[in-house]
């Protein structure tokens, strides 16, 4: 079993937003999936209420209560492990990081944001996880150009020494719009840009959970635009 936590020490990054669609992916691809949120908010429970379909399953748990969980689900056969965090607990979110085998920061690229995750990705850095930035909420490109403002994020999250994942999550209506209503982009649009850019992040991180698979090439830049990922990979 894999374990991905998906953590930011600042609210209002879009964690939960990216789990449950990452979730879904993973579960979409063959995984038994279990996503545990330790958040406080429970926002990732209160979706799971909301949703008609049954999986991926979600669950509320303890932080101190997440190793011994994560122990039962790998003996019940959970491939993959989904762990959502909330910002500011420095000791909560330290036991996501000790039971993961790769850290999601998640970053919107505005200056508050970028300031935010180097603490993040340090507490990571010092039980020795992998660390990746994930990009939400990114500017659409104008004339196949992108915003500078993105690529200011892009280059100040590579200066504090971990890698960004080659595809983000563009700002988009259907991120917002699916998970109100208990569901995700790729279950009411499955051919649109967001489900395509979530099934495009997903295969990337599979590949970064599991050294011993080709991870997928991605562009330079690294959001996804409004063409379906497949033609941009």
């Amino acid at each position: 079993m894999k374990t991905l936590a998906i953590i930011a020490r600042k609210g209002g990054t879009g964690k939960t937003t990216l789990a449950v669609h990452l979730a879904v992916a993973a579960h979409a691809s063959g995984y038994v999936t279990l996503l545990a949120d330790t958040d406080r908010q429970h926002s990732a429970v209160e979706w799971r209420r909301m949703r008609q379909l049954s999986e991926p399953a979600v669950e509320a748990v303890k932080p101190g209560a997440l190793f011994a969980r994560q122990q039962e689900a790998a003996r019940a056969g959970v491939g993959l492990l989904v762990v959502d965090t909330g910002p500011s607990v420095e000791e909560e979110v330290e036991q996501a990081v000790r039971c993961a085998d790769l850290c999601l920061v998640v970053a919107r690229p505005n200056f508050f944001d970028i300031r935010a995750v180097a603490d993040s990705a340090a507490l990571a850095a010092r039980f020795h996880k992998p660390v990746v930035f994930v990009l939400n909420q990114a500017p659409h490109r104008q004339q196949s150009i992108e915003a500078p403002v993105l690529m200011e994020a892009v280059a100040a999250l590579r200066a504090l020494g971990f890698p960004v994942a080659p595809i983000g999550l563009r700002t988009r209506v259907a991120y917002q719009r699916s998970v109100a209503h208990g569901s995700t982009a790729q279950d009411l649009e499955p051919s649109s840009s967001a489900a395509s850019e979530i099934t495009a992040l997903w295969s990337w991180v599979e590949g970064r959970l599991h050294a011993d698979r080709p991870t997928v090439r991605a562009p330079t830049f690294m959001a996804a635009d409004d063409r379906p990922a497949s033609v941009m990979l």
